[in-house]
């Protein structure tokens, strides 16, 4: 009995992966006289498994040529989602381990003193940023359905001590002026720069917005600036210091006359010895003064059981104060009160440029004198002189102002100098000969010790007066 054919149509079978993420099509070989299979039997299977997105119609023709029966295609794909991205934080500042290190210059120099020790911020100055997270893209399957992202994590701003954040908490700002560190991942600004030890090379120099308190010493060479006050625990070498504020040292000051010191308010020091000290305020030593340059917009005082003033030049608006003035060897020690040293100064200054500019203006006079006497009127000279004498009249007119004010500044400076009488110079136990005094304009040599004296101003000459 002869073999009956087996005759069947050929047939598209669709699989899906368990995340409906891909669809296959694979088409069997039809058997015996059975039917190939077209286009249309392959969209009634795909619809029948509901798949409908990310279709490739463009592949089913492929898929349906004999040479592929029995191959599996990816004939539908969906589009996942796309999960959204975390907050994220951006700093306006670098971090302390990216600016630590000594600045190179385009010739490959070393700057040893500059190591970005400090990042100076003020106050309402952004620090950081958030930008928060977002809810991503949502995706679909190959069945139609929607594949839900996971939103991105969130995360706070890393308000740290002084620091603030805006309502909508995008954005953290600095609540007061100064050095702004990262703490414990969290953001701060330091009012206070403490230096744990020496301002040597391991520190660069300083430049603050706030205090600074430095708890060993200021090497020679190196430079402080704090815009408010400066507390050093040691000495202050032949550096530069400069306060908005004022300047307390425990040790002292011993500059060699290579460095300056420098408050807008009051120093007070043990010791200063060969050194340049100025203060906006009052200048305050516990044990002396040597060989020193000392200007102070209030007084100087020496003020401890052996408190000296030996040679140098001391300046004070008010009063300067010792125990001892001058030395048994006659050094000569220089002692001005009075006059705010910054206003004689300023005097002195104007007396030079007041003379230097007469004579500038006088040979201007003169020879818009002689032009004047000449006759030549203004429209016969070339465009050259024409220029020349433009500039010339200009130069007058600007030259004969400034001198104007400057004559001015001087009778207002010297006014202030009529105010002398009320300072004066305070010597508790012995003044040397050597010591020169002057209140105002008037000037006192003391050619022989004197004892337990003050130096007043009276009817224009200094005098010696008893101690009250």
């Amino acid at each position: 009995m002869a073999e009956q054919e087996v005759n069947k149509d050929a047939e598209a079978k669709i699989t899906i992966d368990k995340d409906r993420m891909k669809a296959y099509l694979e088409v069997e070989a039809p058997a015996g006289s059975g039917k190939v299979c077209d286009k249309e039997a392959v969209k009634k299977a795909l619809a029948d498994l509901n798949v409908v997105y990310g279709v490739k119609e463009e592949l089913i023709d492929q898929v349906l040529q004999e040479e592929n029966w029995g191959r599996k295609f990816v004939i539908a794909e969906g589009r996942p989602a796309k999960d959204g991205d975390n907050a994220t934080i951006s700093y306006n500042f670098p971090h302390r381990e990216e600016r630590i290190k000594p600045r190179v210059d385009e010739k490959g120099n070393v700057n040893y003193h500059d190591l970005g020790l400090i990042y100076n911020v003020q106050k309402g100055q952004p620090l950081a940023e958030r930008k928060p997270p977002n809810e991503g893209v949502a995706g679909i399957d190959v069945c139609g359905q929607e594949i839900v992202p996971k939103r991105g994590k969130d995360i706070r701003l890393p308000k740290g001590k002084n620091t603030v954040y805006d309502e909508q908490e995008r954005i953290l700002y600095a609540t007061i002026d100064g050095n702004v560190v990262m703490v414990n991942n969290k953001v701060m600004v330091e009012p206070v720069l403490n230096i744990a030890g020496n301002v040597d090379y391991s520190s660069g120099d300083i430049d603050f917005v706030g205090d600074v308190v430095v708890r060993g010493n200021i090497n020679s060479g190196f430079k402080v600036r704090a815009q408010g006050d400066i507390e050093v625990n040691g000495f202050i070498e032949a550096a530069e210091v400069l306060a908005g504020g004022n300047i307390l040292v425990k040790g002292g000051i011993t500059a060699a006359f290579k460095g300056h010191v420098k408050a807008e308010g009051n120093i007070c020091v043990r010791f200063v010895e060969n050194s340049i000290v100025e203060a906006g305020g009052d200048v305050i030593v516990r044990e002396g003064i040597m060989q020193s340059n000392i200007k102070a917009g209030g007084s100087v005082r020496v003020n401890a059981r052996k408190a000296i003033i030996v040679g140098g030049h001391i300046q004070a608006r008010e009063e300067v104060e010792s125990k001892v003035l001058g030395s048994p060897l006659a050094t000569q020690t220089i002692v001005e009160v009075g006059i705010d040293p910054r206003d004689r100064e300023e005097f002195q200054h104007l007396l030079k440029e007041k003379t230097e500019k007469k004579k500038v203006l006088d040979n201007l006079t003169n020879n818009l004198q002689l032009i004047q006497k000449s006759g030549i009127p203004m429209e016969q000279y070339s465009e050259k002189k024409r220029t020349a004498l433009i500039k010339m009249l200009d130069d007058y007119k600007v030259l004969r102002q400034e001198q104007t004010e400057r004559e001015n500044r001087i009778i207002q400076l010297e006014k202030n100098f009529e105010r002398a009488s009320y300072s004066k110079v305070k010597v508790h136990d012995i003044v040397y000969p050597g010591v020169r005094v002057s209140i105002g304009q008037a000037i006192y040599v003391v050619n022989d010790s004197i004892k337990y004296t003050a130096f007043i101003l009276d009817q224009g000459e200094v005098r010696i007066s008893s101690l009250r």
